[in-house]
């Protein structure tokens, strides 16, 4: 159930499954140079996450098998990373997720329902935005990883 923030540049995902096949310790340095790339947005999206979004948000709230609430600042803290994945059917490549159910609902919640209504009667989203005001950076960042794998891919095949 986790809720993401996605980027494209378009030829990554090729160039990184290329990249394992040719230098693994490269793959390696790139996954790390993608995840730097992505830090400060990453930083950011952290900084923002309130004490406690609704008072109702601090009870014990179990729908199913696991526990969704109580609301825990430092797990949705803890639970914004950035990820690099080459799976098959997956829509994103390098990624910014949020792994923490409560969360998530915060996220992606919407007026449609009282929680959701809440919610966004005081509290705004956070992931989207911060990505949104960052995009010109990270797509950057990662223009210039990709051509570094390719360059490096090109040196090998050469």
């Amino acid at each position: 159930m986790p809720a993401g923030a996605t980027t494209q540049v378009i030829g990554v995902e090729e160039t990184i499954k290329e990249l394992r096949r040719v230098n693994p310790e490269f793959r390696k340095e790139f996954n790390r140079g993608a995840r730097a790339v992505l830090a400060p947005t990453v930083a950011s999206i952290k900084s923002q996450y309130p004490q406690m979004p609704l008072s109702g948000m601090a009870r014990t709230w179990m729908p199913g098998s696991y526990a969704i609430f109580p609301w825990q600042v430092s797990k949705a803290k803890s639970s914004v990373r950035a990820k690099v994945s080459t799976r098959k059917n997956r829509n994103s490549v390098i990624y910014i997720s949020q792994g923490y159910p409560a969360a998530v609902i915060f996220e992606t919640t919407t007026p449609a329902n009282r929680l959701g209504a809440n919610i966004r009667a005081r509290h705004q989203r956070i992931m989207w935005p911060t990505v949104d005001k960052n995009q010109g950076q990270i797509t950057a960042g990662i223009a210039l990883l990709v051509a570094k794998a390719e360059r490096t891919i090109q040196g090998k095949v050469s």
